[in-house]
């Protein structure tokens, strides 16, 4: 190869490393893990909300976040708007703990320390629990009472 030719081929390549490391670090996207919602890749979200160490990527402890009694048991409510958002820390097999099909919970036994733990029907009930409910209405009437109960109303009017 004659020496023009091996600078032109150089230059070239160099150029090409080059435009693609410079492309690569001005992509924003390419700091954040696939697992993040949308609204952080956007800026909405400062990491400092989750993360003790932005440069590492360490999360604050557990305690940190807000997951008190009322969140717990309203946290349908947030799951159903988007679930990205519980998906940013917990995989779907955490959903599972409680939401499962086959496993009642059984508040002090499973998660003993969690606040959940005062729940009194498995995660779920909710969607099934027309089935206990055709089966024996008065297995309801025990707690929720036979009339006006809140729980009962705000669905059944």
């Amino acid at each position: 190869m004659k020496p023009i030719q091996l600078f032109i081929v150089t230059a070239a390549v160099t150029g090409v490393l080059t435009l693609t490391a410079c492309t690569h670090m001005i992509s924003r996207e390419s700091s954040l893990p696939s697992w993040h919602p949308e609204s952080l890749a956007a800026g909405r979200v400062d990491c400092s909300e989750c993360h003790e160490d932005r440069v590492k990527g360490v999360l604050k402890p557990y305690a940190a976040f807000s997951h008190t009694p009322v969140f717990v048991r309203d946290h349908r409510y947030y799951a159903g708007q988007d679930d990205r958002l519980c998906a940013s820390c917990h995989k779907r097999s955490f959903c599972y703990d409680c939401h499962a099909n086959e496993l009642e919970i059984k508040p002090s036994i499973m998660h003993g320390d969690r606040p959940d733990r005062q729940l009194v029907h498995r995660g779920d009930y909710l969607t099934r629990h027309q089935i206990d409910g055709r089966i024996d209405p008065t297995s309801c009437f025990r707690c929720h009472g036979r009339t006006n109960n809140e729980q009962c109303v705000a669905c059944h009017r």
